[in-house]
């Protein structure tokens, strides 16, 4: 019963953070936009919400590894809670500026690497590893359904009455979903009580632990292989989503009402998806399912890649979204099941850092990618050419780690020591 209940709180309490989120992230390009007209101040401030991700991914797998996973996401929680209340009121004020509101965005950005990480390592601390499928499924809809549908179109609505008020209720959120985190029974150490008891001691060689996550991906076939796989579906997608709108106007010929309906029907595939993938997971391998996801993704952006209807664009967007949600909640399934809880904060760093690291790098190849080809090729064919280059890659990738790991057992586990 007490499992059962902390499941709840933190569904919910996860719930609300991306659903206040998913105001804050609708909100924060208008206030940009009352702010500064440059778009260089603009990107500089987005990205500074995603920064941390690449600077404290490792460190903070470290900590996770530590100390109470609990006592981490109070911490997150109400670091979270007080940078949403400076900056409601310094907007209230009218005390806002662009390099204070990077500073916020940062603050955040990093209270929310703290948060995301910790939760992945809870849920199998919560959940039968039978269940993982279905408890990472649920998760991944409430954020899609909190924060890509509710929190964005709400955000929209709210903006219009007054540009705070997003910011404001993500506050009132972030406190309710701060009391759900304190009301989790237990601490949540990794491991047993001899782990607890050295999360109590001075951190004396922190990168030493952080390199042992590092190690242990690498010196895991398997782990090792699934990180050369994530990186290389993360830097093709970034490149594709790089040149998304582009593709959508010049080469679909839709306006941004209809480019909102497009991505609203991929985010129902994610959804479709999240929910589907442990009724899937009754019936394939973990691996079966990787190698077919990636397969599918591969072949239905090829498609993408061959056509400008934006119906068949919009079906296919759907199917694509299914499977690359199937893959991310089985890729995070693996982990938590095959890998110790004490070592689960470093290992699910690693890929967290190597997959934010990349998707920077792709997106800039992307844009420059289409700019290559337009000096041979017309604008359409340079804008489905990464589209194209994806699906090559996808197949190519998949074929080869169906290769790689066709003697790696289901149930093989690591044996090794770091």
């Amino acid at each position: 019963m007490k499992i059962k209940s902390n499941y709840t709180k933190l569904f919910g309490a996860f719930s609300l953070t991306f659903l206040g989120d998913g105001l804050t992230l609708a909100a924060v390009p208008w206030l940009i936009s009352t702010l500064t007209s440059d778009t260089l101040y603009a990107s500089v401030t987005m990205t500074a919400l995603r920064l941390p991700w690449l600077l404290f991914s490792l460190p903070v797998g470290v900590l996770i590894d530590r100390y109470s996973r609990k006592h981490m996401l109070i911490g997150a929680g109400f670091t979270r809670m007080i940078l949403l209340l400076g900056l409601t009121l310094c907007i209230w004020g009218g005390w806002i500026s662009i390099p204070m509101l990077a500073l916020f965005m940062f603050g955040i950005g990093l209270s929310r690497v703290v948060f995301d990480s910790t939760v992945q390592t809870i849920i199998p601390q919560l959940v039968d590893e039978s269940k993982l499928e279905k408890a990472n499924g649920q998760f991944t809809a409430g954020q899609l359904i909190t924060s890509d549908i509710l929190g964005v179109a709400l955000g929209g609505f709210i903006i219009t009455l007054h540009i705070v008020f997003p910011f404001a209720i993500d506050t009132v959120t972030a406190v309710i979903a701060l009391l759900l985190l304190i009301a989790l029974k237990g601490s949540f150490y990794p491991g047993n009580r001899e782990a607890a008891e050295k999360g109590n001691q001075p951190m004396k060689d922190w990168k030493r632990e952080m390199w042992s996550g590092i190690q242990y991906v690498y010196q895991d076939r398997f782990l090792h292989g699934l990180s050369i796989l994530s990186v290389t579906i993360t830097l093709m997608y970034s490149i594709i989503l790089a040149t998304q709108i582009f593709f959508v106007r010049d080469a679909l010929h839709l306006d941004a009402f209809a480019f909102g309906i497009l991505i609203s029907i991929a985010t129902i595939g994610s959804i479709v998806g999240s929910q589907a993938v442990a009724y899937m997971r009754n019936k394939w391998t973990t691996k079966q399912l990787i190698i077919s996801s990636i397969l599918c993704m591969g072949i239905i952006y090829g498609v993408v890649g061959l056509t400008t209807n934006a119906y068949v664009v919009g079906a296919l967007y759907f199917c694509a979204a299914f499977f690359i949600i199937v893959y991310n909640v089985t890729r995070s399934s693996i982990l938590q099941r095959s890998v110790p809880n004490e070592l689960l904060g470093r290992v699910g760093s690693v890929f967290r850092f190597l997959s934010f690291g990349i998707s920077a790098v792709g997106t800039l190849l992307g844009g420059l990618l289409v700019r290559i080809s337009e000096t041979t090729f017309d604008r359409v064919f340079s804008l489905q050419l990464p589209y194209l280059l994806l699906s090559l890659v996808y197949i190519l990738a998949g074929l080869l780690f169906t290769f790689k790991m066709q003697n790696h057992s289901e149930n093989q586990r690591n044996t090794h020591h770091v």
